[in-house]
């Protein structure tokens, strides 16, 4: 099992957003499907963390693949916040208490026609921010892409990419291969 997610000392950077003011997001500004590319900053009453959607090498079916994945980084001055694309900055204010960082990890077997398992990973799929009165989803898509999408919502589970996507998205009827998916939600407040 191939696990290519959030670490936990990312995550304890994550949980220590749990409590504070978010006064923002600063981001690419979003296109019509909500997408932006790369890179998203929590901009909190005390500290900035940054969200990266970055390929990263991983063993990819008996080869290597570039697979997108999630980094946690602290922003400080000596090493400031700068969007993965030359690009401005958008802002969006919050100005609300986060009450909880809901992780989204999927675990996704691949097996052949004979129902043996050739590759199995675990990945995190999406990070929700729950405020006083708002919900923000920042979720990947495609797994060899580092677009982001990035959205105040009502039904994050039907706003993040789904089960049904992903089992299509990593089956393969020409090689015969089926994919299943086990997502799970990990709350960082409760953690």
């Amino acid at each position: 099992m191939i696990i290519h997610g959030i670490t936990s000392q990312e995550l304890n950077t994550l949980k220590s957003l749990v409590g504070k003011k978010l006064l923002c997001f600063k981001s690419q500004q979003k296109d019509s499907w909500n997408r932006i590319f790369g890179n998203i900053l929590l901009v909190s009453e005390d500290s900035e963390i940054e969200l990266r959607n970055e390929l990263t090498e991983i063993e990819y079916f008996g080869d290597s693949e570039e697979v997108s994945k999630f980094y946690v980084n602290k922003i400080t001055k000596e090493k400031p916040f700068q969007l993965m694309v030359e690009d401005s900055i958008a802002e969006t204010s919050v100005n609300e208490v986060i009450k909880d960082i809901i992780i989204v990890k999927d675990e996704i077997n691949v097996k052949d026609s004979s129902g043996n398992t050739i590759y199995e990973i675990t990945m995190d799929d999406a990070v929700i921010i729950k405020t006083d009165n708002s919900v923000y989803a920042i979720s990947r898509e495609w797994s060899l892409e580092e677009e982001l999408i990035f959205i105040q919502t009502s039904d994050y589970k039907k706003d993040i990419y789904s089960v049904e996507q992903i089992v299509s998205e990593w089956s393969d009827e020409d090689e015969n291969t089926v994919a299943t998916c086990n997502r799970k939600e990990f709350s960082l407040k409760n953690s």
